[in-house]
């Protein structure tokens, strides 16, 4: 499975992508409107981002309310460098980010191998609308920025080929 944070928001996918190129001051996104589903692409430093439609047909269960997808594809591979460790160390970063920053709730998914299968389960964030800049970590009231919902259960999924 790719790096891959499903979003959900009312914003059209152009505004979506606008604010997202925005806050990691990405280059300007390429638009494919003829595409069955239209999908905003951003290239950078060998890394291919997608924001678009999730179609429905193929959301989890978990995810059926996220009506959005960003992923990242690496366009390289380093042979000595375990790149799928960091793109999933990165996922509930980024996740995180988008949640509080652009006001969206947003999923990720955890994996772990069971012998010769795999079980993934969803992450869940939100912004803390109760979050007070003013006050730090430990002081009377304290909130996180980020409300963290409990992760959904452990399922298996099959992965073919």
């Amino acid at each position: 499975m790719p790096f891959q944070i499903c979003i959900k928001t009312d914003k059209t996918l152009q505004q979506l992508a606008a604010e997202i190129r925005d806050l990691f001051s990405l280059p300007p996104y390429t638009l494919d409107p003829h595409t069955e589903e239209p999908y905003c692409q951003f290239e950078m430093l060998g890394m291919l981002l997608f924001v678009r439609r999730y179609d429905e047909e193929s959301r989890d269960p978990e995810v059926q309310d996220y009506a959005y997808c960003l992923d990242l594809q690496l366009a390289f591979t380093e042979g000595a460098i375990d790149t799928d460790t960091v793109e999933y160390s990165l996922q509930p970063y980024y996740a995180q980010l988008l949640a509080f920053r652009l006001a969206v709730e947003t999923a990720s998914y955890e994996k772990k191998r069971i012998g010769e299968h795999w079980q993934i389960r969803y992450h869940y964030y939100a912004r803390n609308e109760s979050w007070n800049a003013d006050l730090l970590f430990g002081e009377p009231g304290y909130a996180p920025a980020i409300k963290e919902k409990t992760p959904g259960p452990w399922r298996s999924i099959h992965t073919f080929f």
